[in-house]
């Protein structure tokens, strides 16, 4: 459902946002996270792991250090959780531990460096795609919707009225 709701957003392709009527499933969102999943069986498992690893902690060192700039930028601003400065802190030393340490270890070190390489790689992609929208105005995948009438309501991927019941197939 993650693959479906960020391609409901206009992230991922359109058609991976689409819901089964019969079954209320996003079929082209589980063939992709099926290809993908499979994907990874022609890969090592010990050269994934640290890869996948650093980009997830480096992602969480960002958002701990956007935390705490945000904290200290604007301070007076309604939070609905407000995390301690000491706690957020002490994460951001973890996650950049964690992001950092791999490198001193000779076997991992190729893996992690793998890892944040795929960053920029992924940032100019996207650069790339964001790009595409701007000039050319909406995505070459895109098709344009049809509005639904009031009687195909009980086809929704539960997410209410919202544009996410415009994509299911009939």
């Amino acid at each position: 459902r993650n693959i479906q709701s960020t391609a409901q957003e206009g992230v991922f392709p359109r058609w991976m946002g689409i819901v089964n009527p019969t079954l209320k499933t996003p079929i082209p969102a589980l063939m992709v996270l099926c290809t993908t999943m499979s994907l990874y069986l022609a890969v090592d498992v010990n050269v994934l792991i640290p890869c996948l690893s650093t980009v997830e902690w480096s992602f969480y060192c960002l958002t701990f250090s956007s935390l705490i700039y945000l904290r200290f930028k604007d301070p007076k601003a309604h939070r609905p959780v407000k995390v301690p400065l000491v706690i957020a802190v002490f994460l951001l030393l973890v996650s950049f531990g964690f992001v950092i340490l791999p490198l001193f270890n000779a076997s991992s070190r190729i893996p992690v460096l793998i890892g944040m390489s795929s960053l920029p790689i992924g940032c100019v992609l996207y650069g790339l795609l964001c790009m595409t929208r701007y000039y050319f105005g909406r995505d070459a995948w895109e098709k344009p919707r049809k509005p639904r009438s009031n009687s195909d309501s009980s086809i929704d991927s539960g997410h209410g009225s919202d544009s996410s019941s415009e994509l299911c197939v009939k």
